[in-house]
């Protein structure tokens, strides 16, 4: 059985589906599986696939005839498969840090209550030029999580705690998809898997679930590198949103208990931010009543002056259309 199983989703990547398969491949730890699942791909990501299967027995290949139109069931598909106790993933775009399994492997061998680890991401143009900061650095995350963050005794180490669940659901998961490593059978309350209902947040879904079953590690280097390109952004950004409102009202019932009165104002009013969003993107598409029940909430939930400026927004749009005065924005 392998240690570690490494799963690719992949559809239409034969642009850079190379260099990911690569960076695989070029690890230093080298006890893993590589499962691809291709989802209907029709340009020659299929014969790259192939081509490295024949290569390397490690290569597992899953073939689907019909895209399933994302990432999350081939991912899916791709857990049922894996063998190996820890389990990490990488898109078809990006690329890996050649010890990024030597070094989560080791951190994970090493603290044995930690139910995953995650390091951070060098941010790359589309050719692999590297961006000025990273994914964290840039969300300025070592600052805004250190009463969260305890040192260890291995250096650019870091251990989470329990706390940190807390830190994720108030301000981000600070997780991305190709920065973590899981530790899946010492995650036995909510087995790893995305949820298809949370589409376009499936991911943060996962790592918050993660997030409240333990504490974790974090390596302050960058181990993996994050092409950004235009198909990195959502083509829906109403249904992202509207499924982030979903996710965000579903953890907040799991993380309530965890949250003193301040933080759980704090959080419903980080779901009333989301709903104003939604609600702004319904009322341009003239979903109005559906926009004011949320802005209803979006007011109950502690952001009652930028709900008002929607609901007024959305009477305007709905029964003046033709007002030219000062716009107003929900």
């Amino acid at each position: 059985m392998p240690k570690i199983s490494v799963i690719t989703p992949t559809h239409n990547g034969a642009q850079y589906l190379r260099q990911a398969l690569d960076s695989v491949l070029g690890q230093s730890f080298q006890d893993f599986e590589h499962i691809i699942v291709d989802d209907g791909s029709t340009d020659e990501t299929p014969r790259i696939i192939d081509e490295y299967a024949r290569r390397d027995a490690r290569i597992r290949t899953v073939w689907r005839d019909k895209a399933s139109g994302g990432p999350t069931i081939p991912k899916n598909i791709a857990l049922s498969l894996a063998s190996g106790p820890y389990v990490c993933f990488l898109d078809q775009d990006d690329y890996y840090h050649p010890d990024k399994f030597r070094i989560l492997n080791e951190g994970l061998d090493t603290h044995p209550d930690w139910v995953a680890a995650f390091h951070d991401l060098q941010l790359v143009e589309e050719d692999g030029t590297p961006h000025e900061g990273t994914y964290l650095s840039n969300a300025d995350f070592l600052a805004r999580s250190s009463g969260f963050l305890r040192p260890t005794d291995a250096e650019d180490w870091h251990d989470c705690g329990d706390a940190f669940y807390v830190f994720m659901s108030l301000n981000y998961a600070a997780i991305h998809t190709d920065s973590v490593m899981l530790a899946r059978e010492r995650l036995l309350n909510d087995p790893v898997s995305f949820r298809a209902q949370y589409r376009g947040s499936d991911d943060t879904d996962l790592w918050l679930r993660v997030g409240a079953q333990g504490s974790m590690g974090y390596f302050n280097r960058s181990l993996a590198y994050y092409r950004q390109h235009g198909s990195n952004l959502s083509k829906n950004l109403l249904a992202m949103t509207r499924n982030a409102v979903e996710l965000h009202e579903a953890n907040y019932l799991l993380a309530r208990h965890k949250l003193s009165d301040e933080e759980r104002a704090r959080y419903r009013r980080k779901i009333a931010s989301y709903q104003n969003t939604v609600a702004y993107l319904l009322n341009k598409a003239g979903e109005y009543k559906e926009a004011r029940a949320l802005l209803a909430d979006a007011a109950r939930n502690g952001e009652p002056l930028q709900a008002g400026r929607g609901l007024l927004s959305s009477f305007i749009r709905e029964y003046l259309p033709g007002y030219t005065g000062r716009r107003i924005e929900s």
